[in-house]
């Protein structure tokens, strides 16, 4: 018993250690490539456009200790050009096309991410390659997501991770015989869904919340199945354009429904005055949240908040007068699956896929999400359930251990995210 609490003990320090590095999801970026091939009298000319979050700037050009002491002075828009000019090019026959004039900034839905544009001109002639080799010095595990369009053919969309950072880009005759580019079929798709999960720290640790108390494989079906249903329905909303909510408010909005969850492991395995307790914690804190969205220090809407309350607090009286209260979870996984469906739809609304290719990318890319929590699933389950059988009599103690971290985690990003 010692050891199993020791054991959980040891795993609520090392997250809460890891949690600013951990506060953010995986490290992403996007761009568009819009190329005029040009002819054999002429120039090529083509129109780049890059976005990537301000915090993955800010890890590649400032100085680690800098940032960490508080003392890195804030970029401004010269480095960030220059970076970015540097780092996304297209090459003919491996020398890089010059730039055109300045950048210029672009309009971005999410004020955390920086947007800027410019041209290049290059000779017409000779084997036309794109670069993008940003960001990964500070983020080996990048993720760059690519669209390029070659004229008047339809654009590919390309998956660039660290080792396949350039791309040869057909033209003309060739690029109607060539095979599809690397990075841009269905099983790309399926991996960005995977490499996303896997990436997703706070999707992660919703998902062990959700475990934590789990008896059996009926009970996970049940909670997988809500929550898959539910992120399905607003990745499509989101990556279609239907529904665009603030991503900021969405991504403290997921550390929310961390907390709910924890919060309901505590109550699951203690008695009726704590429960109250814990319903009445729950109030409080969206309380204080509702005036500061009142006040506009809180990024989240007052009204989702009220509805968040509304919605938690029910759901902890309920689950406290219900007999098998643990059945009920598919409910919590399916109301926050909705919310972390936004979350996934990030990765893919930046690039605007074209109509024939979005049905393909959100197949593929919510395939890959699935396999990835079916990992996780098949990985924790036979633990949690050991370690359950281990500690005998203490297992409430166990998922209360578990669900601290779980805890501590969803306040962290709720906290961070919704007051900037």
């Amino acid at each position: 018993m010692r050891r199993v609490l020791g054991g959980a003990s040891g795993l609520v320090l090392a997250l809460l250690v890891a949690l600013p590095v951990a506060a953010h999801t995986r490290s992403s970026s996007t761009s568009r490539f819009e190329i005029d091939p040009g002819g054999p009298d002429r120039f090529a000319s083509a129109r780049i456009q890059v976005r990537a979050p301000l915090s993955e700037l800010e890890a590649a050009l400032q100085d680690p200790a800098a940032r960490a002491a508080g003392t890195a002075a804030r970029l401004d828009a010269a480095e960030i050009d220059a970076y970015l000019a540097a780092r996304f090019q297209l090459l003919v026959d491996g020398r890089a096309c010059a730039p055109r004039g300045p950048a210029s900034a672009l309009a971005s839905a999410d004020p955390g991410h920086v947007a800027r544009r410019w041209s290049v001109a290059c000779p017409a002639t000779g084997a036309l390659t794109l670069r993008a080799d940003g960001f990964f010095e500070s983020a080996p595990a990048h993720l760059h997501l690519a669209r390029v369009r070659v004229g008047d053919e339809p654009p590919r969309e390309h998956v660039v991770v660290l080792a396949n950072r350039r791309l040869p880009i057909p033209v003309g005759d060739a690029a109607a015989g060539a095979p599809e580019a690397p990075g841009s079929g269905f099983l790309d798709f399926v991996r960005l869904g995977v490499e996303h999960i896997f990436g997703g720290v706070d999707h992660l640790v919703f998902l062990a919340g959700l475990l934590l108390v789990a008896r059996s494989l009926r009970e996970i079906g049940w909670v997988v199945t809500g929550f898959t249903v539910a992120h399905s329905v607003t990745l499509a909303l989101g990556v279609l354009g239907m529904l665009r909510p603030d991503p900021t408010a969405i991504e403290a909005l997921i550390g929310l429904s961390i907390v709910v969850v924890a919060l309901e492991n505590f109550a699951l395995t203690t008695a009726a005055a704590t429960q109250r307790a814990i319903a009445v914690g729950l109030a409080a804190l969206l309380g204080l949240a509702f005036a500061g969205a009142l006040a506009g220090r809180v990024t989240v809407p007052a009204l989702t908040l009220v509805g968040v309350a509304l919605f938690g607090v029910c759901h902890l009286a309920l689950a406290a007068r219900s007999r098998r209260p643990e059945l009920l979870r598919w409910a919590v996984a399916f109301a926050f699956g909705l919310i972390h469906g936004f979350g996934f739809a990030g990765a893919l609304a930046e690039l605007a896929l074209p109509a024939g290719r979005t049905a393909q990318a959100l197949l593929g890319f919510n395939l890959g999400v699935e396999l990835g929590q079916l990992a996780v699933v098949a990985a924790a389950w036979p633990l949690l359930r050991l370690a359950v059988r281990g500690a005998g009599g203490g297992g409430r103690l166990l998922v209360q251990a578990g669900s601290t971290p779980v805890l501590a985690a969803g306040l962290y990003w709720f906290l961070t995210r919704s007051l900037g």
